[in-house]
């Protein structure tokens, strides 16, 4: 069955523990550059209120030269860039050490939730939290439960929905 989807590689670090870096003492917000740099489409990173740590990824404009590697392994580039991006963003960041890194793949470009196929895929790092949902109205109507007028759309056929028709 041909679904249209594809892998593409993300890696994120987690530092150390930090002080609040935001305004008035409160956590760094979202901070995201999203241009064509070095290779990568975009380079992002929040603080967790609960710890201080920051979580950054960045988004490769195209991984089909590492898809044959172990994913055990992040890229010499993806720290390179994350290093340089977030330490001129935050010149203190530049002697915080890291605490671990993470890497894998995400399906793109599009959610497919089609009980009449037995798919339920294309869920990227988000799917965590949205994918419960989507699993439980994936059964609604396995079941012939009445399920959102939107379902349709997710259908194998459907055009997709961008994660935020959900909010």
């Amino acid at each position: 069955m041909e679904t249209g989807l594809y892998a593409v590689k993300h890696q994120a670090f987690i530092t150390r523990r930090l002080p609040m870096l935001g305004i008035n003492g409160q956590p760094l917000d979202m901070l995201i550059d999203r241009r064509n740099y070095k290779g990568f489409s975009a380079v992002y990173g929040q603080q967790f209120a609960e710890t201080g740590q920051i979580i950054g990824c960045a988004s490769p404009a195209t991984d089909a030269i590492e898809a044959h590697r172990d994913l055990k392994y992040n890229s010499q580039d993806f720290l390179e860039i994350c290093a340089e991006v977030f330490s001129d963003w935050l010149p203190q960041l530049g002697s915080v050490g890291f605490q671990a890194f993470w890497s894998g793949y995400y399906t793109e470009p599009r959610y497919i939730v089609d009980p009449s196929k037995g798919l339920l895929v294309g869920l990227r790092g988000h799917g965590f939290m949205l994918g419960q949902y989507l699993a439980k109205i994936y059964v609604d109507q396995y079941l012939g439960n009445p399920v959102p007028d939107y379902m349709h759309r997710l259908s194998i056929e459907g055009d997709g929905l961008s994660e935020n028709a959900f909010k």
